[in-house]
């Protein structure tokens, strides 16, 4: 009798020696898999983003002057929604961390149909206000993407890309409130006028 509760014992602790050694592999597993996901994502966040700063500071101006024909010219090209690779495994990170990433392409691709349309009637203003609204979005997409790559990278352990002489964070937080302001400006400015208009 004795003899078989040692061996169940045993049976036991080896059971569950085995499952120990497979958690614990199959968690460091887990941990390096998230951490080559975080490396791969933060850099295509931080790309994204310094592209977005681009957008943000141009003016369609050339040394503060506008072209020959007096129109203002676009010379930056808005950059596309970030694109992920397929070989990093989601499941390794955090869920809310890992649907806010997968959700941030949509975001900006739900704008690009509004800026475009936004170019063909702006040409009564000199596409002042195309600039103004491109703007105001790239600069909400360039600190989404700051703010993502910081939380990932804080999150797993890696060194954040530094700016020296660059606070990214404060110029797209101070400029999208400032595209935000002109931005209801012009929606109140929209809406008067059709209320003009249809009173009449």
């Amino acid at each position: 009798m004795t003899e078989a509760i040692f061996g169940l014992v045993g049976v036991l602790i080896g059971a569950g020696l085995t499952w120990y050694q497979s958690y614990w592999m199959s968690k460091k597993e887990s941990e390096r898999a998230a951490r080559y996901l975080a490396i791969r994502i933060v850099c295509i966040l931080d790309q994204f983003m310094e592209l977005c700063a681009e957008v943000v500071r141009e003016d369609g101006l050339h040394f503060g002057q506008p072209d020959p024909e007096g129109f203002r010219v676009p010379k930056v090209q808005a950059p596309d929604a970030p694109r992920y690779p397929d070989d990093v495994d989601w499941k390794s990170i955090d869920h809310e961390l890992m649907y806010k990433i997968l959700a941030f392409p949509s975001e900006v691709n739900g704008s690009a149909r509004l800026i475009s349309d936004l170019w063909d009637i702006s040409q009564g203003v000199n596409y002042l206000h195309w600039y103004s609204e491109r703007a105001f979005w790239f600069s909400s997409y360039g600190l989404q993407a700051f703010k993502l790559s910081k939380e990932l990278a804080a999150r797993y352990g890696i060194q954040q890309k530094s700016y020296p002489g660059w606070d990214p964070e404060k110029e797209f937080s101070e400029k999208n409130a400032r595209f935000s302001v002109e931005r209801t400006q012009r929606l109140v400015s929209y809406h008067s006028a059709l209320r003009g208009f249809y009173n009449r």
